[in-house]
């Protein structure tokens, strides 16, 4: 019974003292006001920078940050992100499905196999 009360005085020590553990690790996003100045101002900069430019230079713009993006994608985010019919071959599908479909079909039981499972099962 001691141990049992020790045990759970050590458990509760140690599930009450993790936040405060992860307390000290957590970051604080908490901006000051002179940051959020700072930050202000870059975005007021860059919406009137994005304001004077020509449809073009937008469009260039956005094709170069989607070029970015797609190329920091991994292998499974990439093939995610298609529609799914870049892969798909219609011949090979269909050739995979008559091939699934040609395999020998099951014999139905015959009325005296029927009545002899069922014996064997106890009906």
């Amino acid at each position: 019974m001691n141990k049992l009360l020790a045990a759970l005085a050590v458990g509760a020590f140690a599930f009450g003292s993790l936040p405060a553990l992860a307390q000290d690790k957590t970051q604080s996003f908490i901006l000051t006001p002179g940051e959020q100045a700072r930050l202000k101002t870059e975005r007021d900069a860059a919406k009137a920078k994005w304001a004077a430019m020509t449809p073009e230079e937008k469009a260039a713009t956005k094709k170069a940050a989607s070029g970015k993006r797609r190329s920091e994608l991994t292998t499974v985010e990439e093939m995610s992100m298609g529609s799914g019919t870049e892969y798909f071959n219609a011949k090979e599908g269909a050739a995979a499905t008559a091939a699934s479909k040609a395999g020998p079909k099951p014999d139905k039981p015959t009325p005296d196999q029927t009545k002899d499972l069922q014996k064997s099962k106890g009906q």
